[in-house]
């Protein structure tokens, strides 16, 4: 049992120092041209230790990205944890998932820099046990919103949640776009994305 367990912590070092490679060099190189050689060599690995881990380059792409939102979520939820009501819960959402933006530039940049693949990625989230999660997660606190009044209740869960993310990301686009050098700042709109959530731009 021993050495199995050994193994098993070799085995999650292996794979975090891929990652850490594999999220640099996507982000310095961009997905098409970044290779598994340059992530083994930059992960100090042979380039078949990377290949005992991950089939070919899309696995270790969306593993990347299944393990960056298990980490969100663990601290959106933590955070949320103490908010009172539902709209506190969604402010905290906008706001810690912000944050975690500004902190992880590198992983952000893949984002913008390869949008095709994003979609893929996100697309494949969806189906995996973390992204299910972060959906059902969310859906519950939509209804909560619903029933504390906050939220329509004639919208259908998924769909509040989907023009959530909606506005979030393309705030998030924007600000990077506009400000190359990464400067903080993108928490501050958590704020402003709310309000588009919950009272539209009338000027009612």
């Amino acid at each position: 049992m021993a050495e199995f367990s050994r193994k098993e912590r070799d085995r999650q070092l292996r794979r975090s120092d891929i990652f850490a490679a594999a999220e640099h060099i996507f982000a310095l190189k961009g997905y098409h041209k970044a290779t598994i050689r340059d992530i083994a060599k930059e992960a100090q690995y042979a380039t078949g230790t990377v290949y005992l881990h991950f089939k070919d380059k899309d696995e270790l792409y969306l593993s990347l990205f299944t393990e960056k939102l298990k980490t969100m979520l663990s601290i959106v939820e933590e955070k949320m944890s103490l908010a009172k009501d539902a709209k506190g819960k969604l402010e905290t959402f906008v706001r810690e998932s912000l944050v975690f933006f500004e902190d992880n530039l590198d992983f952000f940049r893949i984002f913008v820099s390869e949008a095709d693949e994003m979609m893929i990625a996100e697309k494949g989230l969806r189906n995996t046990p973390a992204g299910q999660k972060f959906e059902r997660y969310m859906a519950d606190i939509v209804k909560q919103a619903q029933r504390e009044g906050v939220i329509r209740s004639d919208f259908e869960p998924t769909q509040v949640l989907d023009i959530l993310i909606a506005i979030m990301k393309s705030y998030v686009l924007k600000w990077f776009r506009e400000d190359g050098k990464g400067r903080k700042g993108l928490a501050g709109m958590s704020d402003m994305i709310i309000k588009c959530l919950l009272n539209g731009i009338s000027g009612r």
